[in-house]
């Protein structure tokens, strides 16, 4: 249905017409149910709500067009709840709130009535709990209010005797909204008589007094006062039966009480002088006791008259009373006591409730000082509250007064009343006494916060014992204030200390008071007033505690005393560290400053990651497993202690039992934050004991709760149902009115959901996501929240098959549709706990103004420990994922963040684990030294050794005021150059392993004898080894993890020996570790009982599932028998298949199982079929190979190549990973040389080991490109030793098997290389030079002819002579034979016959099947490689089967890291408008219509976020209907082809080039081009483009001007070659497919007769869309590219279908034109970097490129009126950055007076721009041109750039500004994403880097000939014509590329 829209809903308003048409289009929309329309029609309804509001709120109007905006509403309203059955709490109830006050002031009763009634049936929905109490109060007492005031008003009858009753018929009525508070206890006031039952009752008294008034005939505005006489007893009981009909009761009677309205107080007084010891007679109080902001008519104080009489005679009634009680026998004078206290109460109160508290206090006076000395306290018949209330009320008064000395002088009046009975009352005044200081500190009252109850009782004789109670009750009392207290408390236990001195006897208390001392002095700093610190005190404590005598009294006692004193033992020596470890690390970072963040790079491809460098990351690491043991050596000796005192059944006889409770779960959470599980798990034993003996149902339910969630932790889901049944028995006879009920009770539901299956998990999960409660703004609640999201990102990260999409969507709906999204924001949760009570430094981030300090009151204390430990769990779970997803940046600072906070808290585990995880993101960006430096550094925490002892000091502390928050000691003056020269370092911060150290390029020398590895003795251990590894599981999970680590950097540095030998001894160590400590938890657990059976420990599944995953993908780069592959695959499946489906990398490594499952079965099939791997995947295509031309008789006889990693002659051993020369892999034992190969390149050398950090050049360079003799052709052409052009290189010459690589055979990858630093910036240099920092290739190239491969085949031997074995599953591959020398390219994957023998089937489907699952394991959470291989690898599997999904395929496995990234903008910019829209609704007050831009930008978020998600049902139907619907979405005009390079082994480069033609409304063309044995190999291709980048940086460093011009000039001709060698060899006759369509007519006609002449020829594809493509590029196709088509589709009848495609091509050729479409390029990851642009076939296309065809619908979903895309550019609003680091002076002389003189534009020059100007640069201009280093990272970071809404087209002349790096096995990454994120829609950036002078020529040109182009110009014709503008035309003219969409001039 359409919905109404809101643009004229205020006109529809004005009259009764509109109205009627809106609600008859309201009630037609309500039966609209469906998902799309549900938030459209929640939209709608809302704003008609809030325009009734504003309407109704306009004076005038008639009684009928207020009916009709009522009924509008009421529409609306329930249009809403239809729409939104679960709305925000109280949202729609605060806006009915305000039609309410707006109808009632309009006095339409009727109206008034329905919105009340409206109102109050939303109210009665909520139950308590489920709404703010604040807020439901609020808007109850308001409604109530409004009703109440308006009475008057909204009476409509004439007659004054029915207006009354009109009018009490209202202000009852409006009563029931008072009763909806009757069941909260907060509705009863504070101190309320007990003769009063409910405000409902004060408020219908006072009604009832208003009709009273109103009805009499005396006076209308007076009242009388009723003297309470048996007459008026029958009006009395009329009244209460009239009220106790509406529900209210209560008694009104009150014996002795006045009514204090301005007309009655002369009645008081009466009433006091005639009953003054409240005899039988009484007063009847009409509303004299309602609060003042609920008062009809509030009273006034100032306007009393006769107030003091009134005051005085209440006094004197007091004394009178008092005195009659002189006298009296003892029987009768405590029952007249008790009326007289009661009497003096009552009166004080009713002051007080007026805020008349100097009356009040007054009035109380006499009786607490008759109190004092009457020894009141000691009569047992007066109930003590009774007489706690007077000196309550009269502290309270003074309170209220501000006069707080004087408080303070009536708590110790009162401690004095007590007398004897002090110690078993003096909880409630010392509790005021407290609430007084705090009202004192903060009024900045220093004095009397500084006074403590020992002075103020100094003139009361108290003995010493009462004293020191008194002041153990004052500092228990401040324990309880969530207030910063410690000065107080300071100066309480310096009091305590001074009774309790070692000379007094009392050892005891001061071993306590000193305790406590240590904890105030942990985080206060009083260093004017003692010498001690916190660890000195608790020292000092201990010892005393040693000395005090035992007895059977004292040992419950003093065991819990020891136990806490160990306890804050160690707290108080963490907190030192703590602070130690961050003074140290500031003063060292100012001592040698901090990192050189400036330092020269001429691109900004490395800036990302050098923000992410610290060089001081491990200094603090100065503890280990050792210290560790020392450390918590405390924490074991106060468990058990502990663990003996609760030994014994029932409460121990200690201090507190509720203390003792407190201090064991902060002894868990401390045990939990060092990673110790199992002794947590004993700790919350021992809570659940004690808790128990106290029956204290809430305590042990919170006890079972984190002893379940650590069960599940360690992964052992039976123990944890055990322990959650009792916790939720525990729960049942808990008191469901304690506020931590409603907490423990949702967690119980969290953890539930955990146990149960998928769906009813899921919706136990939805219960509590959706519970208001969640919502709270308290700690607590933030953190329920962050573990809510934690498990939603565990459900999120099941596949389809667990979780359908129908449950799926459910959690789509709360607004979480990644594992990631859900992480990141559990995390940024506990981040935002712990800057709110910790603040910044603890996180190591930046101070703010409004930073906050740790204040240790409360839950605090146990909650920093708490959070502290679920940050770091978190971080670790998210690092993980990340790493996972290869969001590799991003997951590289999550986890420094973490190994920071980890070596600040000493948390060595949590360290370790978290330089492991960086290690594996290290080694997935291949920098295999800096992966092997961390895993040393984490080798030296597990077995290193350290110590330090310090001795007793005396403790003299005095009282006294701090100077601030405590400082850090150890930096308070950092040290003078000479004295830190002479004191030299502290060794327990020298680092303890050996950095990468920088070594002298010049001078350095390789080591002949690499230092061999350290490894852990771990695995040598035996299984039941006692050592502090082996016998503790977390450290031997850590020691595991380790282990896999070390084995994958084996790996990939080559040593495949070693790493398969370490997978192979963790495997089977894993299963003993999980066996041994089962048993070790259930001891723990149930103390030893044999007959419970052992649990099911998975805390290693996700180790051993990540093993065999390492395994099965080696096992594709080396040789291993069939047999023993087949069954170590089935082993790792079947282990899968037993583990959790929850567990994180499961899926992964399941789909890595099967991916290498699918390859050997390939694998086996070629061999079978002694085919080719390629030649599998053609088959399911049947195509083939082109065949000789009968003309060309020339026969290639078979090449036999088997892959060779083992030597068969000797050669150098290769250098160890510790060395910077890691070996790339495999190499080859022998290098076949012949006359027809000679060398290409240089000859290979020893070099020196690699510097890993930036090398300054010592070098000048003195000239440029712009010096006089700067002509390239100025001299003679460089010699031979250049290396040829790529079109005459053959396979690189590393291996023999790197050709076989290409086809899946094995050989390591080329990307295992460590890389090559980018030189620094060299001094004076005037051409910068600015370089793309790629990988270094090891080997050289060597040309091979195919005679020689031939010739190696007649040398080599019988098979197996290499060192494989002959049952290798991949040993023999046979290639085709019959391969023309002319054509090297493969056919188009159509459907014809094959000339090799096809593989079975059955056996192909099986591939297939394989592929699929291992797809549909992870399609919804994908990892990049991973992903990407499989997506490829089913795309040469379907072939041309199912051309669609094909191309779907293929168009996924591009930038799945970018879609990542982006998803994760995208949700948080969905997140911000969805808080943005929750605010405003809030702001009731500033009701407005607002327009549709913020939906409409909500929804177009939403559209972007559901085109870039991940498949949540797997290949399927549903994903290819997607695609078939991006395809529809492709602007018209608009060619995409998708190249991707595919190889069967992962992480290698291979040779098979797919294409992938798009087109709106055609068929997608897919072609297959294998180039592995054509002229030109890709790979050769990608190895030269890498090798004239190299050269081009080292020709750079060329002193000779000459020189430098002939070696650049040369590269020039190079980069010429290599782009002519990819178009005509790479590409050859299937370039014409880039060539966009032109509609010409007759084309289809064409290709439609061309296909029916060349089915006869032997062609089977149906669909003659490539005959369409082939012909519209007719102009670019010879007669050598017509002979290779016609081989490639018709191999059958070749020669006639060339005959027929030649005279196809010519008859075209003559009528085809070039003119319009454009091309827009997705390259994959390897084919990114080259200048496809630059081919001659492309020079007259509009080109650009983006990351995927996704991108390419996101902006046209994107394309609005406004968009530069749709109007064009204007180039006044141009905004350029010009030179912004100063040292591009020419740059900046050729551009600054013409920038500056273009009217309209704008910039900064020679300056850095404020990140401000940068944004808006982006954001509010059509053109944005930066002319510097870089793309400009330094002044905006990508990272800011990705959250913008970009409107301006971006011209990056910058070095590399377009340029994507490639580190390990990630995808590219760079600065361009970032901008095309944004939503950029044109970026133009070098892919390479270029000289200043050269790039300014060709900027120069652009943008003068653009810019002078007038309206219409495109962009991108002049992009190409600019290439012709530099010198180097192909070595800087080729390097610029654009990214989006064509634009023009507007």
């Amino acid at each position: 249905q359409k919905h109404p829209k809101a643009a004229d809903f205020a006109a529809r308003m004005d009259g009764w017409e509109g109205i009627s048409e809106l609600l008859a289009k309201l009630w037609v929309s309500a039966s609209d149910t469906s998902q799309a329309s549900r938030l459209q029609k929640s939209q709608v309804c809302d704003k008609v709500l809030r325009i009734c509001v504003e309407q109704m709120a306009k004076p005038g109007g008639c009684p009928a067009h207020t009916a009709s905006l009522v009924a509008v509403a009421e529409a609306a309203c329930r249009g809403y709840l239809t729409a939104m059955p679960q709305p925000a709490p109280l949202y729609l109830e605060k806006i009915l709130y305000h039609l309410l006050r707006n109808t009632a002031g309009r006095g339409s009763g009727d109206a008034c009535w329905r919105v009340a009634d409206l109102l109050r049936a939303r109210l009665l929905t909520y139950r308590p709990g489920q709404a703010p109490s604040k807020d439901f109060t609020a808007i109850v007492h308001s409604s109530f209010s409004v009703l109440w005031r308006g009475a008057d008003t909204l009476a409509e009858p004439d007659r004054p005797q029915e207006e009354g009753r009109a009018v009490l018929s209202i202000r009852l009525r409006a009563l029931r909204f008072l009763l909806l508070l009757e069941e909260d206890g907060e509705a009863l006031l504070p101190l309320q008589p007990p003769f009063f039952t409910s405000q409902t009752a004060q408020q219908a008294a006072a009604a009832a007094a208003l009709y009273e008034a109103h009805c009499s005939t005396a006076a209308s505005s007076s009242l009388p006062v009723w003297p309470m006489t048996p007459s008026s007893a029958p009006r009395y009981r009329q009244w209460r039966g009239r009220l106790l009909a509406l529900g209210v009761g209560g008694t009104l009677m009150v014996p002795g009480s006045f009514s204090l309205r301005r007309q009655q107080v002369g009645g008081v007084e009466r009433g006091c002088s005639s009953h003054p010891g409240g005899g039988s007679g009484g007063l009847w109080v009409p509303g004299g006791l309602l609060p003042p902001s609920l008062s009809p008519q509030p009273l006034q104080a100032a306007g009393w008259p006769d107030l003091e009489q009134l005051t005085a005679g209440c006094r004197r009634t007091v004394a009178w009373m008092l005195e009659a009680l002189e006298g009296l026998p003892e029987s009768e004078r405590a029952q007249y006591l008790d009326v007289t206290v009661s009497c003096t109460f009552k009166l004080a109160y009713i002051f007080y409730n007026q805020n008349l508290h100097e009356e009040a206090s007054s009035v109380c006076e006499l009786l607490c000082k008759w109190l004092q000395t009457a020894d009141a306290y000691a009569c047992p018949d007066i109930p003590p509250e009774r007489l706690h209330k007077c000196f309550r009320l009269q502290v309270e008064s003074y309170r209220k007064l501000g006069r707080l000395e004087r408080a303070l002088a009536c708590v110790v009046q009162w401690l004095a009343a007590l007398q004897g009975q002090i110690g078993e009352l003096l909880a409630e005044p010392i509790s005021l006494w407290v609430r007084v200081k705090t009202d004192a500190a903060k009024q900045g009252a220093e004095e009397l916060r500084l006074r403590t109850l020992k002075e103020g009782l100094e003139g009361h004789s108290l003995d010493a014992e009462t004293l020191v109670t008194v002041l153990f009750a004052e500092l228990k009392a401040y324990k309880t204030v969530r207030a910063d207290t410690g000065q107080e408390r300071y100066n309480v236990l310096c009091d305590l200390l001074e009774i309790c001195s070692e000379e007094s006897g009392r050892l005891h208390e001061r071993a306590i008071g000193l305790t406590e001392l240590a904890q105030v002095l942990c985080y206060h700093s009083y260093a004017q007033q003692t010498d001690c610190s916190s660890l000195d005190s608790i020292q000092e404590a201990l010892r005393l505690l040693e000395l005090v005598p035992r007895s059977t009294q004292n040992r419950d006692r003093l065991l819990d005393d020891q136990a806490q004193a160990l306890l804050w033992l160690y707290i108080c020596t963490l907190e030192s560290k703590l602070e130690q470890v961050g003074g140290e690390r500031d003063q060292r970072a100012r001592a040698q400053g901090l990192m050189n963040l400036g330092d020269f790079e001429p691109n900004d491809l490395n800036y990302e990651g050098r923000l992410l460098e610290n060089r001081f990351l491990y200094d603090g690491i100065s503890f280990n497993l050792v210290t560790e043991t020392a450390l918590s050596k405390s924490l074991d000796d106060a468990f058990a202690l502990w663990k003996q005192l609760l030994a014994t059944p029932g409460v121990p006889a200690v201090r507190s039992p509720e203390q003792t409770v407190a201090s064991l779960h902060l002894l868990a959470a401390l045990y939990k934050l060092m990673a110790k599980p199992l002794q947590a798990m004993e700790t919350y034993l021992l809570v659940r004991a004690l808790c128990s003996a106290l029956g204290d149902s809430l305590g042990m339910a919170s006890a079972l709760c984190q002893l379940t969630k650590l069960l599940f932790q360690l992964e052992c889901p039976s123990y944890a149902q055990l322990f959650l049944e009792e916790m939720e028995s525990c729960l049942q006879n808990a008191d469901s009115s304690n506020d931590s009920y409603l907490l423990l009770q949702q967690t119980c539901l969290l953890l539930r959901s955990q146990l149960c299956c998928v769906e009813k998990g899921l919706t136990l999960l939805l219960e509590v996501l959706q519970n208001p409660a969640l919502q709270k703004s308290t700690k607590v609640w933030y953190l329920l929240r962050a573990h809510v999201l934690q498990l939603v990102a565990v459900y999120l990260s099941l596949p389809a098959a667990r979780l359908s999409l129908k449950l799926r969507q459910q959690i789509f709906v709360q607004g979480w549709k990644s594992p990631k999204t859900a992480l990141v924001e559990a995390q940024k949760l506990f981040r935002s706990i712990t800057l709110l009570l910790m603040g910044s430094d603890v996180l190591g981030c930046q101070k703010t103004a409004a930073d906050v300090q740790f204040v240790d009151y409360g839950d605090n204390l146990l909650l920093k420990w708490q959070v502290l430990a679920d940050t770091l769990a978190c971080s670790e779970h998210l690092v993980a994922l990340l790493s996972r997803l290869e969001v590799v940046c991003k997951a590289k600072a999550f986890c420094l963040e973490a190994v920071k906070l980890a070596v600040k808290l000493q948390a060595t585990r949590w360290c370790t684990s978290f330089l492991v995880l960086k290690a594996q993101l290290e080694l997935q960006q291949n920098e295999l030294e800096l992966s092997h430096f961390d895993l040393q550094q984490a080798l030296f925490l597990l077995e290193s050794d350290a110590g330090e002892q310090k001795g007793q000091m005396k403790i003299l502390p005095r009282k006294g005021k701090p100077e601030g928050k405590k400082p850090r000691d150890s930096i308070s003056e950092p040290l003078r150059e000479e004295e830190a020269f002479l004191k030299g370092p502290a060794l327990e911060f020298v680092a303890t392993v050996s950095g990468l150290e920088k070594a002298d390029a010049l001078t350095a020398s390789p080591e002949l004898k690499p230092e061999r590895r350290k490894r852990l003795a771990f695995l040598t251990h035996p299984a039941a080894c006692l050592c502090r590894l082996c016998s503790d599981l977390a450290l031997s999970a850590l020691c595991l993890r380790w282990l896999l680590s070390c084995a994958q950097g084996e790996l990939a540095a080559g040593s495949t020996a070693e790493g398969l030998g370490l997978i192979h001894e963790v495997l089977p160590r894993c299963a003993a570790v999980a066996t041994r400590f089962a048993a070790v938890l259930r001891d723990k657990l149930w103390g030893g009982s044999v007959g419970r059976d052992l649990p099911a420990l998975q805390l290693l599944d996700n180790l051993v599932a990540t093993g065999y995953a390492a395994l099965a993908l080696q096992s594709l780069a080396s040789p291993r028998p069939a047999e023993e592959l087949q069954e170590e695959l089935q082993m790792g499946l079947t282990t899968l298949a037993s583990c959790s489906p929850h567990l994180p990398s499961l899926e992964v490594s399941r789909a890595s199982l099967l991916l290498t499952k699918a390859t050997a079965a390939v694998c086996r099939l070629a061999s079978k079929h002694d085919s080719s791997l390629d030649g599998v995947f053609a088959s399911s295509q049947n195509c083939q190979l082109p065949m000789l031309t009968p003309m060309e008789p020339k026969v290639v006889p078979p090449i036999i190549i088997q892959p060779v990693t083992v030597p068969c002659t000797p050669h150098q051993k290769a250098c160890p990973l510790a060395k910077a020369h890691a070996a790339l892999g495999p190499r080859t034992p022998f290098t076949i040389f012949s006359e027809s190969s000679p060398l290409a390149g240089k000859s290979r050398h020893p070099r020196a080991p690699k510097v890993l950090q930036k090398v300054k050049s010592r070098l000048k360079v003195t000239f440029s490109d712009d010096s006089d003799m700067e002509d390239p052709e100025a001299g003679p052409t460089p010699t031979a030793t250049r290396k040829t052009s790529c079109a005459r290189k053959a396979l690189p010459a590393k291996s023999v098997g790197s050709q076989a690589s290409s086809l899946g055979f094995g050989g390591q990858s080329s990307t295992a290389q460590p890389r090559r630093g980018a030189p620094r910036k060299r001094v004076e240099e005037r051409e910068l030079l600015r370089t793309i920092e790629e990988e270094e290739k090891v080997e050289e190239k060597l040309e091979i002819s195919f005679e020689v491969l031939r010739a190696s085949e007649e040398e080599e031997g019988a098979p197996g002579e290499l060192g494989y074995p002959r049952n290798w599953w991949g040993g023999l591959s046979c290639l085709r034979a019959a391969l023309s020398s002319c054509c090297p390219h493969c056919c188009h994957q159509s459907q014809g016959p094959s000339a090799s023998v096809p593989p079975h089937v059955s056996s192909l489907d099986t591939v297939l099947e394989l592929l699929k699952d291992a797809f549909n394991c992870i399609s919804h959470c994908p990892p990049g490689a991973l992903y990407s291989q499989l997506c490829q690898l089913l795309a040469l599997a379907m072939g041309n089967q199912d051309p669609l999904l094909t191309a779907y395929l293929l168009s996924e496995s591009v930038s799945i890291t970018t879609r990542h990234q982006l998803l994760s903008i995208i949700h948080r910019k969905i997140h911000k408008e969805k808080k943005s829209a929750g605010d405003v609704a809030e702001q009731l007050r500033g009701l407005s219509l607002q327009d549709g831009s913020m939906a409409q930008r909500s929804h177009h978020l939403i559209e972007l976020e559901r085109l870039f998600m991940f498949s949540s049902t797997g290949l399927g139907s549903e994903e290819r209907d997607s695609f078939q619907t991006q395809l529809q979405q492709i602007p018209s005009g608009v060619t995409v082809c998708m190249l991707t390079l595919v190889s069967i082994q992962p992480g290698s480069v291979g040779d098979t080039l797919l294409l992938a033609r798009l087109e709106k409304g055609t068929t997608p063309v897919n072609i297959r081009i294998p180039t592995a044995l054509a002229k030109a190999p890709l790979r050769s291709v990608l190895s030269d483009f890498d090798a004239i980048q190299k050269e081009q940086k080292e020709a750079n460093s060329c002193m000779d001007k000459r020189e430098w011009w002939l070696r650049r000039s040369e590269l020039d001709r190079r980069m010429k070659s290599l782009i002519e060698t990819l178009e005509t060899q790479v590409l050859g006759c299937w370039r014409g497919a880039l060539i966009p369509t032109v509609p010409q007519p007759g084309l289809a006609e064409e290709a439609t007769h061309l296909h029916t002449q060349l089915c006869q020829c032997g062609w089977r594809d149906s669909d003659p869309t490539l005959l369409k493509v082939v012909l519209n590029a007719a102009s670019l196709l010879g007669p050598h590219d017509v002979q290779a088509l016609a081989f490639s589709l018709c191999p059958a009848q070749p020669r006639k279908a060339q005959l027929l495609l030649q005279e196809a091509v010519e008859k075209w050729r003559a009528c085809a034109t070039q003119t319009g479409g454009s091309l827009v390029l997705v390259l994959d990851k390897h084919l990114q970097k080259l200048p496809w642009e630059s081919m001659a076939c492309l020079k007259a296309v509009p080109v650009t490129r983006l990351p995927s065809l996704r991108f390419l619908v996101s902006y046209s979903l994107a394309q609005e009126s406004g968009s530069v895309l749709s109007r064009g550019v204007n180039p006044s609003s141009t905004f350029y950055v010009l030179n912004p680091h100063s040292n591009l002076l020419g740059t900046e002389e050729r551009f600054r007076g013409w920038f500056e003189s273009e009217p309209g534009w704008r910039g900064v020059t020679g300056a850095v721009p404020r990140p401000e100007q940068m944004q808006a640069a982006l954001l509010e201009h059509d053109l944005y041109i930066y002319a510097g280093h870089g793309a400009g990272a330094r002044l905006l970071d990508g990272q800011t750039i990705a959250r913008l809404d970009c409107r301006a087209v971006a011209l990056l002349f910058g070095c590399s500004s377009a340029a994507l790096a490639v580190r390990g096995s990630l995808e590219g990454s760079g600065i361009v994403l970032k901008y095309i994120m944004a939503g950029c829609p044109f970026v133009l950036g070098n892919l390479w880097d270029v000289t200043d002078r050269e790039i300014d020529r060709y900027a120069q040109a652009l943008l003068q000939g653009w810019l002078r182009g007038g309206s219409g110009a495109p962009l991108l014709s002049y992009v190409t014509q600019a290439r012709q503008a530099p010198k180097l035309k192909y070595l800087v003219g080729a390097a610029p590329v654009a990214y989006g969409l064509p634009v023009c001039l507007q």
